[in-house]
């Protein structure tokens, strides 16, 4: 995935990609008011931080390693089209492996080159075993640093293993949050109203008289999965995948807390 760092500095003209955010990704309301808002959570995948090199990269590579030349654009295509439906899941999965060769079969069946999978898998474990590599977004630690100092405590809630808390302290972020709570370890993953209501309930929370903000990069788990419980959901949606969005929509984490704090 093809990730745009936007960047603000004093007295610069505002960049295109600026200019394309704020006319497809315009807000449906107002933001909450800050002096209302008791807490902000956040996902963790694609939202905080991405792999690097980008997945979609990794399997460019690993095609040209068996003679395949994929270009990354329709590999991207691929992988929007795969991940809508085939979820991993840290709740209920028992065979990782099994999962990801289904999910890269599916992938292969996505681009037209089936053909090739038998062959293609092998190289595809390797390329993402050896590579595969995560990184925060986005000057990430100094928006969340901006926030946590206007006194508003963080939280942070995905659909992920157990190692989400020691996965962010090794990206230099886990101080920013007062709660942290992984999908594996409560025994329910996003969009079920229960993972949130836990964090919630970790912090003393309240939404039926409290204003709390739920920032991720999905619609279905993101955007409904906070609604559900009471959250009022935020869509960072880097790639325009909703210009339509029936919700708070930004095109990036920064051009949102520019907007909010």
């Amino acid at each position: 995935m093809n990730w745009v760092l936007l960047r603000v500095s004093v007295g610069a003209k505002p960049a295109l990609m600026d200019l394309v955010n704020d006319e497809t990704h315009k807000p449906p309301s107002a933001h909450p008011r800050l002096e209302t808002l008791r807490a902000v959570f956040f996902d963790f995948g694609d939202t905080l931080v991405s792999l690097s090199p980008a997945k979609e990269e990794l399997f460019v590579e690993a095609a040209r390693s068996v003679g395949l030349a994929l270009s990354l654009a329709a590999v991207k295509r691929a992988y929007q089209i795969v991940d809508f439906h085939h979820k991993y899941s840290s709740v209920h999965l028992k065979d990782r492996a099994g999962f990801y060769r289904s999910y890269n079969q599916q992938l292969c069946e996505a681009m037209g080159i089936s053909s090739h999978f038998n062959e293609l898998q092998p190289e595809l474990v390797a390329h993402f075993r050896d590579n595969k590599r995560w990184q925060s977004l986005e000057d990430v630690p100094q928006i969340l640093s901006r926030i946590q100092q206007s006194g508003i405590p963080l939280g942070l809630i995905a659909n992920w293993n157990r190692d989400l808390p020691g996965l962010a302290e090794q990206l230099g972020v886990r101080q920013f949050f007062a709660t942290i709570v992984s999908s594996q370890e409560a025994g329910v993953e996003k969009p079920d109203p229960a993972i949130f209501e836990r964090a919630l309930g970790d912090l003393a929370l309240s939404v039926e008289n409290e204003t709390v903000l739920y920032v991720g990069n999905e619609y279905s788990a993101d955007v409904l999965g906070a609604r559900g419980a009471g959250l009022t959901p935020v869509l960072i949606d880097r790639n325009g995948l909703y210009p339509h969005a029936d919700c708070l929509c930004y095109g990036s984490l920064l051009q949102w807390s520019m907007a909010m704090f």
